[in-house]
């Protein structure tokens, strides 16, 4: 097989195969769901999501295949990844790579198979998501333009994978750069934090070291949370090689400039004018320093937006529709949740910063679907879904959980907070127009504390307060305490 990869740094791909921490992993839900879809859009009963190791092709999800691997040397995926395109073998009878191939001539009789080559951003390919079928045929330009939008979502969460395995190191610099910060001068600081303006300072690698309160507020994140990262961590690369090119050019020239950038926050695009200069820190080093405001109101870009938002879309509207969203309230459905929320949680535990789960229930509401029918209850649970959106912020994250239970998500928030939240819900609820009756919620609200070693634990907790409220009469929020346990 040495000839088949002579193409390729070997060692290179199987060290970053290795690194992705999936071989011999169990099956998880995104990648299996994948799959399926692929199976069912090009009509083929076989669909993997398959990775090439030294010896072997190792299967992370499987549809109509029982086995979980195949000697590499006999695989359709050492082929295909070979090249950057879809590698396609219509009928591998009467194709003489293949005809006396044991996967051709014995079980399971393949005679098509489509593949698309799945490729780290450093350019090694790990393996493929295919489709394979026992009779010869070819793929529909629909089907092959939708496999290829398949391919991408596998090749997403696996450099979400990359990321995550190498979140170590990025806290490691943080923790170096903040250890910087905490020396700057503090009326500089303040001065810089009271500003108006969105302000900035990086490093000659494109590293943050510094970023006022604004810029903060502005993105949703704490002070400290991007320290040491660089644009290329943060940002889609389109947008991240154009913060670097005009970093570049500045230090180059080592003069300041006015330029025009843009930034993607929550789908859509912002445009900035950002003032950019250089300057030296004591030590030596070449900084760039920023000051930019959002003139995203006072720029003609429709068509810009549109061919941005158009590849955007390309790449995550079906994982949105299918993956994440509830259908009926438009909110994020238990799915989500959970992903964002195990997120939450660590970060939460791992820098000790406050977090709080707010769980709800709808009062009285099986009244309402006998009294007005189900499709009453359906336009309360949306009434409620666009009550939640009116008033969370962007940081947190509202989802229908169950039936008429909603679950929010508050980041950076500690219990007293959380309650004056739930205030601010409960007054919201009472002065929305209801299209039948009148409408309240119960909840129970739990915080993050040393106590709790796993997410269920708060989910427990929330959930224990909010039958209390249930059983104290309803309408109200309770707090989660010990003595609420029964």
């Amino acid at each position: 097989m040495s000839s088949i990869m002579s193409t390729f740094d070997e060692a290179a791909r199987l060290q970053t195969l290795f690194s992705l921490g999936m071989l011999d992993t169990e099956p998880e839900a995104e990648f299996d769901e994948l799959v399926q879809l692929a199976s069912t859009i090009c009509e083929t009963p076989i669909s993997l999501v398959t990775l090439v190791d030294e010896q072997r092709q190792w299967f992370k999800a499987t549809m109509g295949l029982s086995v979980r691997e195949t000697r590499r040397e006999v695989s359709f995926c050492a082929h295909a990844i070979l090249r950057p395109e879809l590698f396609v073998v219509e009928d591998a009878s009467k194709d003489a790579r293949f005809a006396q191939n044991p996967l051709v001539t014995g079980d399971p009789s393949i005679r098509f198979y489509a593949g698309m080559p799945l490729q780290t951003p450093n350019g090694h390919p790990m393996g493929t998501l295919c489709v394979i079928d026992t009779i010869p045929r070819q793929l529909s330009p629909n089907q092959t333009a939708a496999l290829l939008v398949l391919a991408n979502q596998v090749k997403v969460r696996m450099e979400l994978r990359l990321q995550r395995r190498a979140l170590e190191d990025a806290l490691q610099a943080k923790e170096r750069f903040a250890a910087e910060l905490q020396t700057s001068d503090q009326r500089f600081r303040l001065f810089m934090d009271h500003s108006p303006f969105v302000s900035y300072m990086k490093d000659e690698d494109g590293r943050f070291v510094f970023y006022n309160r604004r810029f903060a507020e502005r993105f949703g994140i704490a002070m400290q949370e991007w320290i040491g990262k660089c644009g290329e961590d943060l940002f889609p690369p389109a947008i991240a090689d154009v913060f670097r090119a005009n970093d570049n050019a500045i230090l180059a020239s080592r003069q300041g400039r006015e330029v025009t950038e843009h930034s993607l926050e929550h789908g859509q695009v912002y445009i900035w004018r950002s003032h950019k200069f250089p300057f030296m820190e004591r030590d030596g080093r070449q900084m760039v320093a920023g000051v930019s405001v959002d003139i995203t109101g006072d720029v003609a870009r429709e068509e810009e937006l549109k061919l941005f938002q158009s590849e955007l879309e390309s790449a995550n509207s079906l994982l949105r529709d299918l993956a994440v969203t509830d259908a009926l309230t438009g909110l994020s459905n238990r799915r989500a949740f959970e992903e964002r929320f195990a997120i939450e949680f660590s970060q939460s535990a791992r820098r000790h910063r406050p977090l709080t789960l707010v769980v709800m229930d709808i009062d009285n509401f099986k009244q309402v679907n006998d009294s007005y029918g189900h499709g009453a209850g359906d336009a309360v649970l949306r009434k409620v879904a666009q009550v939640l959106r009116e008033t969370t912020r962007l940081p947190d994250m509202a989802a229908r959980y169950g039936g008429e239970e909603f679950i929010v998500i508050l980041p950076d928030t500690d219990v007293p907070q959380a309650m004056l939240w739930a205030d601010r819900l409960h007054a919201a609820l009472a002065r929305a127009d209801w299209p039948y009756r009148s409408i309240t919620m119960s909840m129970g609200v739990a915080g993050l504390d040393e106590e709790i070693r796993e997410m269920g634990q708060l989910v427990a907790r929330a959930d224990e307060a909010l039958y209390e409220s249930k059983r104290a009469g309803k309408s109200r929020a309770t707090i989660w305490m010990p003595a609420v346990t029964r």
